[in-house]
Parts: structure tokens; sequence; C-alpha cells
């Protein structure tokens, strides 16, 4: 962090300034704070890239992101692009990147590398579900929170149907980790981030590029026609490293391959060596009045911000608590700034990924905060017919019992017990799926009014496979939403209703655990109660 200087904003889109934070290829970083006191990353545009190519590119960044909605990516907040000073804004997410942590403690030992591997496989194929590829995928790229990953820099990412930006004779990509077909100039595909993946964690396994140092044009020589470099890499970690780097794109193994091959026990988030790395969240200024006595803003702006609940500190105290934390800005939406505003009281409130949202937003759930109005879209979506959810939705203040909720056969409930958006309304409903365990599929689960049905009530359900949750092996697979009417039931047939480009929907031995979810015309979804079943 370092401070603010007199010709920086003292503002932006209506967010006090209280430090800068980093500066990119197109313009400053800062740290901001929304109403209640949250920490927000804006990018702003240079006045001097504000030209046509360079407009676009920041929209379609802004427009990507807003597709973009897992717990592997940090949360949008808001974007400004009518007008100069163009802006995103996005969470603050503390953690150091995986390049930093590497070059500071050294390799990462092979079972938190199979992890990361697990769990930035699991974020890939999340964020392909949203038909969006990375494209950039590095070391540099990957932050690791103390929850868990998160992928930042979406600003080469391209969603399908959008126009590429790019000259012609010319790649997007960071040498050593852009996949052969790209630098062929053949369209990246989603198989190329499968690519990016085997460099990353081979970086993590040796602390070494994965195709050397030196001249672009010899690291380039290297990626089309040489291994790449595991010298010294745990067995386990190579051979999975190796699936994902082969040349031809449809030779490297598939997301949902790899997440089964990877599976553990372990989260990456409990891993000791994983907790030892990340260290604790640091200590931020909550005001501008903090961040002035600190000695990062010029003391003629001392405007507060509610919130504020933390003693003055030393400049030299906050400047340090700030080192090695990386600020993501990922784009954002348009009027979502409602979703972090929601801390005054407003009409939002928490942020989460979808089918499970972001577990640094733990606790903000409806007993605690405001629920998002049916029909409202603070991220600009548009109910379908008769006010029908869009099929790919997003779920509202996830608790930690949400994200742990695992069924229990021998309670037949699930555990820990994860509190509904409405008590009143989940007390009037009826879940179904089989009591004695199943051997064959297919498996039909349903849902049920048992009285006062309420009107345009649409479910979802989101099966988590055996695993703990935000392993390799328990990946959320959501149906699409579908209208309970009535008192009748509403049944649906796992895998047939959960298939979706990359889903991994194949009956493994163990417990399964079914979610059902709100889901609101807007797309926010919101907890209901929980089921499962038994596979043989």
């Amino acid at each position: 962090m370092e401070p603010l200087r007199p010709e920086d904003p003292a503002e932006i889109g209506g967010y006090p300034l209280i430090a800068r934070i980093g500066a990119g290829g197109m313009g400053q970083v800062y740290l901001g704070l929304t109403g209640g006191g949250r920490h927000v990353a804006l990018k702003v545009i240079r006045e001097d890239f504000e030209g046509p190519q360079a407009l676009a590119r920041f929209r379609r960044e802004v427009a990507t992101v807003e597709r973009v909605r897992s717990r592997f990516a940090a949360a949008m907040v808001g974007a400004g692009l009518d007008a100069p000073p163009h802006w995103l804004a996005t969470e603050y997410v503390p953690g150091p990147t995986l390049r930093q942590a590497v070059a500071e403690h050294g390799p990462l030992p092979p079972d938190t590398c199979l992890r990361l591997l697990a769990a930035l496989a699991q974020g890939l194929q999340e964020i392909h579900r949203h038909g969006v590829q990375h494209r950039d995928l590095k070391p540099g790229n990957v932050i690791l929170a103390p929850d868990g990953p998160r992928l930042i820099d979406f600003g080469i990412a391209r969603g399908e149907g959008q126009t590429q930006i790019t000259q012609t004779g010319a790649w997007n990509g960071t040498p050593g980790y852009v996949a052969p077909e790209v630098v062929r100039e053949q369209e990246p595909m989603p198989a190329s981030d499968v690519f990016s993946l085997a460099g990353t964690i081979a970086y993590a396994a040796t602390g070494r590029p994965p195709f050397g140092g030196g001249r672009i044009e010899a690291i380039i020589h290297r990626t089309l026609n040489g291994d790449i470099d595991l010298d010294g890499a745990d067995q386990r970690v190579a051979e999975l490293v190796r699936l994902c780097a082969e040349k031809e794109p449809g030779s490297r193994v598939s997301l949902g391959r790899l997440l089964e091959m990877a599976a553990s026990t372990v989260a990456l988030a409990d891993d000791p060596a994983y907790r030892s790395l990340v260290g604790v969240p640091p200590s931020m200024p909550v005001s501008v009045a903090d961040a002035a006595a600190s000695g990062l803003v010029p003391p003629d702006r001392t405007r507060t911000v509610p919130g504020r609940g933390t003693p003055l500190r030393s400049r030299a105290a906050v400047i340090a608590a700030g080192a090695g934390v990386v600020a993501v800005v990922l784009g954002g939406a348009f009027g979502a700034r409602a979703l972090f505003n929601g801390d005054d009281g407003g009409n939002g409130g928490g942020t989460g990924g979808s089918g499970g949202g972001s577990k640094a937003q733990a606790g903000q759930g409806p007993n605690n905060g405001p629920a998002t109005k049916a029909g409202r879209s603070p991220a600009g979506r548009t109910p379908g017919p008769n006010g029908r959810p869009p099929d790919l939705y997003f779920v509202r203040y996830p608790t930690a019992d949400f994200h742990e909720a695992t069924f229990s056969p021998k309670d037949h409930a699930c555990l820990p017990a994860a509190r509904p958006e409405d008590p009143k309304v989940a007390a009037r409903t009826q879940t179904s799926a089989p009591r004695e365990p199943v051997t064959k599929g297919p498996v039909k689960i349903g849902m049920r009014f048992k009285f006062d049905p309420p009107p345009n009530y649409h479910v979802s359900a989101e099966i988590r496979p055996p695993g703990p949750y935000g392993s390799a092996g328990r990946p959320e697979i959501p149906s699409k939403p579908a209208l309970l009417a009535g008192t009748d039931w509403k049944e649906f047939t796992f895998p047939k209703d959960f298939r979706w480009s990359g889903a991994y929907t194949e009956l493994l031995p163990g417990v399964f655990t079914v979610v059902w979810l709100h889901v609101h015309p807007n797309g926010d979804a919101y907890y209901i109660g929980c089921d499962g079943f038994t596979f043989k």
C-alpha cells in the first residue's frame, strides 16, 4: 500500500479512496471503502488509454467478469463506463499470489500441490460453465486467500459470443503458460486453460518457470517442442501435470476427470502448509479518518465512513499490515454496488459464487441481513417470461453452515443445520430422496409444498457428491430452476437433469447431499433445505 497523492481523487464512483495498492498497464488501482466499511479494489483507466480499442477491451472485461459467478473469483461490486474516469470495482481479497508465496517460501509440499490443483481445476470448471475462458492463468493470477484460491485478472478473458480484440498476428497470454494452440494463432478453447493450469502447478511444485527462462522466443520454442519442467517434483503431481500439458488440446485430461483423480479428503483451506502460506489477514484502515491518521490519506480528506470500529494506527503499522496483500481487480457489473452497500441496511448484502457463494462472506445470511427482493436485478439480469428465473443463478448469503451442510444417513438430516431464507415457508416444504442405499442409477429426488404454496415459487436442487466441501471430490452440480406449483411434487433425476458442459455427474460410492434453493426471478437463490441419499 502507498499513500494517496495530491493529484489522486478523493473518491471514485461514490467510494472514498484510502490508499494506492498497485498499477497496471491500463491504469491505477486504489483501495476504497463502501458505506458499511468494507474494502474494495477500484481500477481506474488512465486518460491516455481511453481510446476506442482500450475502452472496448475494458468494457469486454467488465462484461466477461459479470458472467463469472464463482467462489473461486472475487465478488463483483460495480463499474462506471458511461463517462471518464472509467472504473471497475471488486471485493478486496487479502493474501499473497501463488508467485509471491513460492518466491518467498519455496515450492509447495506435494499434498498441497495436489489440493491446489484440484481447487483451481474446480474454479476453471465453474467459469467454463458460464461460457468464459480465463486465457491467462499463471501463478501471478492466483490469490491464496484464507478460504481457498481466487482466480484474478480477467482482462483478456473471453466469453462465448464476444469479439476478439487482438491484432492480426498477435496472441494474448503469458509465455511459458500459454497453450501451444494459442501461440499458433488458433482459436483458444477451454482446454487451453488446462495447459496453463499445468504450468501453474509445475511452478508451485518446483519453484521454476515451467518452460525455463530467457528470451521469449526460446520459451515459446520449448513450449511448442519441449517437455514441461518437472525435475524434482513428486511423482503424483508430475503425472497429473503431464496429463494437463499435452501439446494437442484434444489429448489433455478433462477437468471433470482431473477432479476425480486429484480428489482429497482434506480441503485446501484446512491444509496446514497452505494456512502457513496465507497467514493471518492483516488489519486495514476502516475509515478515511483512520487512513489519514496513518499517513495514507492527505490530512484535509477527513470525511468519515460509517462503520469505523477500530483504533487509529500508525502509518508504519498500516503499511506493514498491507505488505503481501493483493488487490483483486476483476471487473464489475452495472448497478452491482447494491451487493456491498447492503452493509448499511439497504437492499443488498453479501456476495457469493455460482452454486455456492463465497466463504469469505460467511455469516452474511438471511438471518442477519436483508434479502434482495424478487424481481429486482442488482447484477442487471432480466427475469424470463412469467417471472421465470434464468438457468444460471447466484446463491446469496451463503453462511458457513450452508457451505458445510452434509447429509447424515444416520440422522436423516443435514448437519450442521443451515438457516433457510424464510423458516415459515421452508417448514411447509417436504423433500424426497431414496432412504435405502442406491445400487444403480438414475436417482430421483423431489420437493413439494404440503400446504399454502406461495405463487411463482421456483426451486433448484444442487447435488454435492461425497467428500468435504470445496475439495476436488465435492463440486456443486446444479439443476435448472423449475416451478414448484401447488402441492404437486417437482422431481429431478440425477444425472439427467444435472448435465451441463464440464459437469462431473458420475454416481460414485458414498453419501450425496441435496441442497434445495429458492430461485428468485432475477436469478438470486436462497437456501430452503437439505436432503441426501447413499450410493453403493
